[in-house]
């Protein structure tokens, strides 16, 4: 800020110091007696040139006084942060917040002021989602669970930028016997804004398998992304339907982004399952703020404040015992 005032101070004193000796110069090489007299017109016009000069320097001297005399609160309300561009503002930003928090005590690198600044502070000006609605429909087969996975979201841009967003899709999966590899995960449904893209994103798709290479029974890697442009906001829609084997009973769900309102329906068909859930990160030190209702054939969990990347539920699918020793 300094450097830009004592640089607009030297060109404006130039600018106006130019003025008034190129009106100087003109008088003395033109004057009144001189044949080549310019005439009334002449005269004006040198007046004025000589005129702005002054005013130019005076101009800016009185800025130089305002601008030191003036106090910090008249400079603040009256847009000094305006004027100031945004590397200063860090700047100006980190030092009062030094002068705040450390005055008194060890600014240690290894804490949550500085963890704040360098992770979460860069999700400020970041898209977020506005809602993000999970439904789950569990259904138990003869040897084999399916899911429709039913996913509708509002991602918004807080920036006056186009922000591009990657919407991931995948899952590392097991085999199921007599199901084919791409039966395992399928998108029904993909919309943008009411644009339909099942078919692009389909088409996309990768399943790989790695069954005979790994020992680990998760070896059917699906993966695919779609890029969407965000001015404003953009509604995504999608329903996902997969199959795992009985013994794959647990399910979650993670924010990838700032999160305001977060909602998950997860519904059973068959009785003799019950549910245990778990929500982790952000949403566990909450209990307040966090919606937890237990329905006859499953639950539904929400969280009615702002959730980080990475907070999300944990829900796993068990016999119910009571059901059996009745049995």
């Amino acid at each position: 800020m300094n450097k830009r005032i004592r640089m607009v101070t030297k060109i404006s004193f130039f600018i106006g110091a130019a003025f008034i000796f190129a009106a100087s110069y003109f008088e003395l090489f033109f004057p009144p007696k001189n044949a080549f007299y310019l005439g009334i017109l002449g005269d004006t016009l040198l007046a004025g040139i000589k005129s702005l000069g002054l005013a130019i320097i005076t101009s800016t001297l009185v800025n130089i006084l305002k601008n030191w005399m003036e106090p910090t609160e008249s400079l603040v309300s009256n847009g000094f942060i305006n004027r100031l561009s945004k590397c200063e503002m860090k700047e100006l930003k980190s030092k009062i917040e030094a002068e705040l928090y450390f005055r008194d005590n060890n600014h240690d690198k290894d804490n949550f002021y500085n963890f704040f600044q360098e992770e979460l502070s860069s999700l400020l000006n970041d898209c977020y989602y506005k809602y993000y609605k999970t439904k789950i429909e569990c259904k138990i087969c003869e040897n084999y669970i399916t899911k429709t996975i039913r996913k509708k979201f509002e991602i918004v841009n807080p920036s006056k930028k186009e922000a591009v967003v990657r919407i991931p899709f995948g899952a590392e999966m097991q085999k199921v016997e007599n199901v084919d590899i791409d039966k395992l995960y399928i998108i029904k449904k993909f919309t943008v804004d009411s644009e339909d893209y099942t078919k692009e994103i389909n088409d996309s798709l990768i399943i790989k398998e790695n069954c005979t290479d790994s020992n680990d029974a998760y070896c059917i890697d699906v993966h695919t992304f779609w890029d969407i442009k965000v001015k404003k906001s953009q509604v995504i829609d999608m329903v996902i339907e997969t199959i795992v084997p009985l013994n794959d009973v647990c399910f979650s769900n993670k924010i990838t982004k700032p999160c305001k309102e977060y909602n998950l329906i997860f519904i059973i068909n068959d009785p003799s399952y019950q549910l245990s859930w778990h929500s982790f990160g952000f949403m566990g030190n909450h209990k307040d703020l966090l919606i937890e209702e237990p329905m006859d054939n499953g639950l539904e969990i929400g969280f009615k404040e702002w959730i980080l990347p990475g907070d999300g539920v944990v829900i796993s699918i068990s016999k119910n015992e009571n059901l059996m020793t009745k049995n």
